[in-house]
């Protein structure tokens, strides 16, 4: 939406009191007025300068132009010019309001029919055009759209040249744009920016769930479940009905424990939205990885991939649900299909690091972690980390394993420390002293 240079405040009119000074023409004539409205037939409505009173609110609240008047004195003086005809031609209706110690007031109002009264008031400092506006706001719109569709082929540079080009153009008041730019700070891995542009992005539109929801997707990937909670439940909050912030939360609630509120979460997103496949996923996901019931995870991956076919993520987590099932066929079917993908996204890749693991394809393996750690944002490198290092494990390579560990306690702390504690491909590396060293600051940072 277009944003204006000057929006009034709420106006009382006067009970068309003369005005002490005005820069408007008197109003016309009955006869004038109907020579210049043409559409209105003799007889049918009053014609009155009381009459057109109505219209004051109308040019106030949707100006085509505001000028300000010049050879002023202590007052501002504005003219808001609301036109009849899309030329932006006479007739149109005039306004005259002050501004006086911050107060506005309307002080007289006409009905423009000759070019010579419109040019008079158009002599002054152009305030306000609609016709500039919009023609600023294709050029904004067109400025956005190119930057999603650099953003959608991975060109982020290019895609943040064009948001920020779009956010000089209009100014600080286009909260969609700012929502836009956090997207692309946040596949650049710009997190910090992206945190600020969701935030001024609420601070302009606190009507809009997609800002809340993108920040709170942020916290919950860095594990702050606090915040994340705040802004995915304020996101649900806005639109209860948005099946992708219901799922969304749900998985939150999944990770914090809340299984009984997590599924009623899910519930409602595929009552909102019965072909949001990402509900099956984010069950299949629970099943998998929270139940360890892989059967249940087969079930809800292979429904929501009927809907979605080609979603990458469930894609690997189904590939290993078989194989944790003992289906190898499927599983290597899985893997064939996602090896033809022209690219993998980062989850993709950190679940092909752990699939080839589990099938003890060593290499493949490391080279899927090497793919995915290079990644500007990678997933969850603290695992990708800890999957490389049983790689090297279970291959007699020690030192590359400890190495490994030391990136994966660094990125992920104590949650890596207890899973590699219980971990029986590394009982060898819990002999060695380098371990125990490994895990000594880690114990005393966590007893403090």
């Amino acid at each position: 939406m277009a944003r204006r240079d000057l929006e009034p405040p709420f106006v009382q009119h006067e009970d068309l009191l003369t005005p002490l000074q005005t820069f408007l023409p008197s109003f016309p004539d009955r006869e004038t007025i109907l020579g210049a409205l043409p559409g209105i037939a003799p007889g049918a409505v009053e014609l009155g300068k009381a009459h057109f009173l109505a219209w004051v609110d109308v040019a106030l609240e949707n100006p085509d132009e505001i000028w300000e008047a010049e050879d002023q004195e202590d007052r501002r003086i504005y003219h808001y010019l609301y036109f009849l005809e899309r030329d932006l031609e006479p007739p149109a209706f005039a306004v005259e309001v002050v501004w006086n110690e911050d107060v506005m007031e309307v002080n007289d109002f006409a009905l423009i029919v000759q070019e010579s009264e419109c040019e008079n008031l158009r002599s002054g400092n152009l305030i306000y055009s609609m016709a500039h506006e919009w023609q600023r706001e294709k050029a904004v719109r067109s400025l956005n759209e190119r930057a999603l569709r650099q953003y959608d082929d991975d060109r982020l540079d290019e895609a943040r040249e064009f948001i920020d080009a779009a956010i000089r153009m209009s100014g600080p008041g286009s909260a969609y744009l700012f929502n836009n730019r956090g997207l692309i700070c946040w596949k650049m891995g710009m997190t910090d920016q992206a945190k600020r542009d969701f935030l001024e992005s609420i601070s302009l539109d606190e009507g809009n769930g997609d800002p809340y929801f993108n920040i709170g997707l942020i916290y919950f990937d860095e594990a702050d479940y606090t915040r994340a909670l705040h802004y995915l439940g304020r996101a649900v909050d806005i639109n209860p009905c948005d099946s992708q912030f219901l799922t969304e939360l749900g998985h939150l609630y999944l990770e914090l424990e809340r299984e009984e509120e997590a599924l009623e979460l899910f519930r409602k997103a595929f009552e909102s939205n019965p072909e949001d496949a990402q509900v099956d996923f984010h069950l299949g996901y629970y099943f998998l990885y929270k139940k360890r019931q892989p059967l249940n995870a087969v079930k809800y991956y292979g429904k929501g991939l009927k809907k979605n076919p080609e979603d990458q993520f469930a894609l690997a987590d189904l590939a290993v649900a078989h194989w944790l099932l003992g289906n190898r066929r499927k599983s290597l079917a899985i893997n064939r299909i996602l090896q033809r993908k022209p690219s993998l996204m980062p989850y993709t890749m950190s679940r092909m690091v752990y699939l080839k693991l589990e099938m003890g394809d060593y290499e493949d393996a490391l080279r899927y972690y090497r793919e995915a750690i290079g990644h500007t944002d990678p997933f969850e490198p603290e695992w990708l980390h800890y999957h490389a290092a049983l790689v090297c494990a279970k291959t007699g390579r020690a030192k590359q394993a400890l190495d490994f560990l030391d990136l994966a306690f660094r990125a992920g702390g104590e949650a890596v420390v207890k899973r590699a504690l219980s971990e029986k491909a590394l009982e060898g590396l819990k002999r060695l002293p380098d371990f125990k060293k490994l895990i000594k600051p880690l114990s005393k940072r966590r007893n403090r």
